[in-house]
């Protein structure tokens, strides 16, 4: 099934590239501020899981009332069932909320550039969005990003791997007081 020249399934590794892209590389960063205690896991993945029934439940939603007014798109259907008037509301929503992915994705990839390169982060910020995130962004067809979604998202499952390999060798333990001795 094809609709315009992408494929369902280049659909689908696109979109769950963007939205466990960034939720990977922040994540870990996000629950070590939210606490430096190994329990603080417990809060964090049941607000996780939390935002993810609201979510479902959200897009549950939506794609009930577009099968009730025969609807094709948000937009149409806010039109349809609340008011044309206002059906500008949900498509400014989308757009806000694509520009503070994007702004996310900078962030992180600046971020970590920033780090691995040895550079200052607001130029590197700025590098990365103007020099690869905006290229992608004035992409009339994301069909060609599809292999490349695959392959972050299969990038993705063999770093998630390699942690828990790492985790159950052991590589993440705390080190011993026996061991930290010498060290001042």
């Amino acid at each position: 099934v094809t609709t315009d020249g992408a494929s369902i399934p280049s659909h689908v590794f696109n979109l769950v590239k963007g939205i466990v892209g960034v939720g990977v590389l922040s994540l870990p960063a996000g629950v070590a501020a939210f606490g430096n205690a190994p329990s603080a896991i417990i809060p964090a993945a049941g607000l996780i899981a939390i935002i993810g029934i609201l979510s479902a439940y959200g897009f549950a939603l939506i794609g009930r009332v577009c099968a009730y007014t025969g609807a094709t798109s948000y937009r149409d259907a806010w039109s349809r069932s609340i008011h044309p008037s206002t059906s500008w509301i949900p498509a400014w929503s989308c757009t806000l909320k694509t520009f503070a992915a994007c702004l996310a994705f900078s962030m992180v990839l600046g971020d970590t550039f920033s780090s691995l390169l040895g550079t200052g982060r607001i130029k590197t910020i700025l590098g990365v969005t103007s020099l690869i995130l905006l290229p992608l962004c004035l992409l009339k067809n994301l069909k060609s990003l599809a292999p490349f979604s695959l392959l972050g998202v299969m990038g993705m499952i063999y770093t998630a791997i390699a942690m828990v390999v790492r985790y159950l060798d052991g590589s993440y333990a705390l080190p011993t007081l026996a061991s930290t001795d010498g060290v001042t």
